[in-house]
């Protein structure tokens, strides 16, 4: 029987060697590349003769990058962006320019992460702490015909290590400047003959990286606890079961968003002065708020999955349950008073149950090809609320609180199939299709008003059903036994919606759904010395969902509140360049490069930022926004890495490098150009000594080498707040730190 698992969509079985060199491994008595071995039409292919947009990163790769956690992949992956957000129970990915454009808990993601073949819910659950990995694989464009549940922007799919049937393990900790520190070990082994283990730990420890002058404390700290279980048996030469189990904890005062700019006027100055001895600034990470913010989140899933080779056909099932749950403090004004006078006696909360079953059933290759059939089933259901208390009208009348509650529950049903047709000499026909049925409700009640902060209270539920069939083709052609080509059409879909608020009244938000076409080559040069992947795809988006800010003095909502609705049009099209060459035995480069040109092709009554509003550059509190950029899209951005091995008689020194470098990119759909971060170039480097056993590894590294400053977020604060104000989101590693680290493998 294979190794595990039987992913019908572009499952990686053995690693690649050359995406990062390690010096754990011994170095290769070869410059040949390995072959990218992967099970996409249900037999080994090499990854350069099978028609997928997808991108590869290994566990190696990722241990010697320092990439911690699921957000940090888009540091060596150009095509994926992170849509960071006030806390990381907010943030979503972005592929192609695509990404979830709201907050509302009833939208689903547009990118899809999965986790050992089990689908995320929410947004929230995908930034992951990447430890004991395998590999990643990141899908392009809408995907849905093979596995899981539809995505509309595409697919993140993170696959841990399996239980081996020798004892292994690895201990490792990292210390790095600013007092963070981690710890990781894993211990693998047989329990009998036919029943194997592997469990894994970490901790991260970070004392923070910015300072509350309101306080004197350090804030942007974080403190995570991570525990994963495997049990792998194999019951005969013919079946495989695998079970799962997986726990987090994370706690973190990690949702400080720093003051950018105060720009003019009448109370700039007196801002200004409130905000000192902080000045805001591009590189600004410190804050001066009177409100604690922190992000408590507890995350766990338990899977069981099956593999059943029937001789000419292999079943496939998944059955896994997830529990997640997010608590999460905003300091909302960033100022060191309060002037709306707000409290929370019960934090803003989300709590998250989901069920799903996935069944495939794939056929052994034979001369005229192979197909996949699958059922999948999914169950969510989505608990939200908080308690809000504002005193701002106190003495006159005593303080008023704000309960909200809402309940979401999402029932997802498809059936989905692709059939592989060789229907002559080097040319492939590939026909897919998924038939997708959605049913959503939700309920949510408010209690509490005072007619100037809250809006009216009371209650809405809506309920809804949609279907939808999004078919797929493509074409093969293999030129020769070192290149291919191929040109695809999928049909992408993103289920229905409702705005949850009070004041929208549960306005329901139409299916989104998108045409996308791709055009790719796939190549290897020079002996397997050099493999250079080119793709071309374009994508229209119809419905696109997106949450919109409102005009306070329209709908008399609280300030800054938002809207969901179908923003109209959008398109994507670009190129992605893909580069992986092994000059010699022991050097290794790889990179990548994409440009993307994301557009709003039609939204005719778009939302505009505080700071726009204060302008007067929105007199009627919209916008037409159409021929404006997709936000979290830089036009280009380029990554580059190479690792260079060098061999003495009692150890090997590696000396590693990691080049990012993108155009400007806005990040805001109000197209406020204020939202916008300029180009910026990082460098990052390593230095690895391997003992001759390569049991023993001394790193050490520096992250923004050259100290360059950048934002992952910028907003437009409410002119309530703070009149033509800008906050960003300011990263630890937007300045040059330094680490170094010890693993021990055995």
């Amino acid at each position: 029987m294979n190794t595990r698992h039987y992913y019908p969509c572009v499952s990686v079985i053995t690693a690649l060697l050359a995406l990062a060199p390690s010096p754990h491994l011994a170095a290769q008595e070869t410059a040949l590349l390995e072959e990218l071995i992967v099970t996409a039409r249900k037999r080994e292919q090499n990854l350069q003769d099978v028609a997928v947009g997808v991108s590869l990163l290994s566990g190696r790769a990722l241990a010697e990058a320092q990439l911690r956690n699921a957000q940090d992949l888009s540091t060596l992956i150009p095509t994926l962006n992170v849509q960071a957000s006030s806390g990381p129970s907010s943030s979503s990915f972005n592929i192609r320019g695509i990404g979830t454009q709201s907050l509302d808990t009833s939208v689903e993601p547009s990118v899809s992460t999965m986790l050992d073949g089990v689908v995320m819910g929410v947004s929230g659950m995908a930034f992951l702490e990447l430890v004991d990995i395998e590999r990643v694989e990141v899908l392009r464009g809408p995907q849905g015909t093979l596995y899981g549940k539809n995505a509309s922007g595409g697919v993140i799919h993170i696959i841990t290590k399996d239980p081996t049937p020798e004892l292994s393990g690895t201990i490792a900790a990292t210390a790095i400047e600013q007092d963070e520190y981690r710890l990781d070990g894993t211990v693998s082994g047989p329990i009998t003959d036919t029943l194997a283990y592997r469990l894994t730990g970490s901790i991260v420890d970070d004392d923070g990286f910015s300072e509350n002058v309101f306080n004197g404390e350090r804030v942007n700290d974080d403190e995570t606890y991570n525990l994963r279980g495997k049990l792998l048996w194999r019951a005969n030469e013919d079946l495989e079961l695998l079970w799962s189990s997986d726990y987090s904890e994370r706690d973190c005062d990690c949702t400080a968003l720093a003051v950018r700019s105060i720009l003019d006027s009448p109370e700039q100055q007196a801002l200004l002065d409130e905000q000192l001895p902080v000045v805001p600034g591009d590189g600004n990470q410190d804050v001066n708020n009177d409100q604690p913010a922190f992000t408590k989140i507890d995350g766990q899933g338990h899977s069981l999955s099956i593999d059943w080779n029937l001789g000419s056909h292999v079943l496939t099932s998944i059955t896994a349950m997830r529990d997640w749950q997010s608590e999460s403090i905003v300091d909302l004004d960033n100022r060191p008073v309060n002037p709306l006078a707000l409290s929370f006696p019960a934090p803003p909360k989300t709590e998250v149950e989901q069920l799903s079953q996935e069944l495939r059933l794939a056929s052994a290759p034979q001369d005229w090809g192979s197909y996949v059939i699958g059922a999948f089933y999914f169950n969510q259901d989505q608990d939200s609320g908080n308690d809000t208390t504002t005193s701002l009208l106190a003495p006159i009348l005593p303080p008023v609180t704000r309960v909200s509650r809402t309940e979401v529950k999402n029932e997802n049903v498809a059936l989905f199939g692709e059939v592989n047709y060789a229907f002559m000499q080097d040319w492939i026909l590939t026909l897919g299709g998924r038939y997708t049925r959605d049913d959503l409700e939700f309920s949510t009640i408010a209690i509490g008003t005072d007619n100037l902060i809250f809006p009216a209270e009371g209650s809405v539920a809506a309920d809804t059903s949609e279907d939808d069939f999004s078919p797929k083709i493509a074409v093969q052609w293999d030129i020769n036994n070192n290149a291919m080509t191929y040109l695809s059409y999928v049909s992408g879909y993103k289920g229905p919606a409702f705005d949850t608020g009070i004041v929208a009244g549960g306005s329901f938000v139409a299916p989104e759904t998108s045409d996308a076409w791709e055009l790719g080559l796939k190549s290897t040069w020079l002996d397997n010395r050099l493999i250079m992947n080119v793709a071309l795809f374009y994508a229209e988006y119809q419905d696109f969902q997106a949450q919109a800010s409102v005009d306070d003095d329209v709908t008399d909502m609280i300030p800054g509140s938002f809207v969901l609705v179908n923003a109209g049009e959008v398109s994507t099209q670009g190129v992605e360049i893909e580069m992986l060459a092994q000059p010699t035995d022991n050097w290794t480069i790889r990179g990548g490069f994409a440009y993307t040109d994301g557009s709003i092709d039609d939204y005719r009554n778009g939302n505009c930022s505080g700071p726009q509003k204060f302008r007067g550059e929105c007199p009627t509190g919209a916008q037409d926004l159409s021929g404006g950029d997709l936000p979290y899209t830089p036009q280009w951005k380029l990554t580059l890495s190479t690792d260079y091995r060098i061999e003495f008689d009692a150890f090997a020194m590696t000396l590693g490098m990691d080049l990012r470098s993108q155009d400007d990119v806005l990040f805001e759909l109000s197209q406020d150009p204020y939202t916008r971060q300029d180009a910026y170039t990082i460098v990052d480097a390593r230095l690895a000594l391997t003992d001759a056993d390569n049991r023993y590894t001394l790193s050490a590294f520096v992250k923004n080498v050259f100290d360059e400053d950048y934002a992952a977020l910028i907003y437009g604060q409410s002119e309530i707040l703070i009149p033509n104000a800008y906050i960003h989101g300011v990263p630890k590693y937007a300045q040059r730190t330094a680490g170094i680290a010890l693993r021990y493998d055995f």
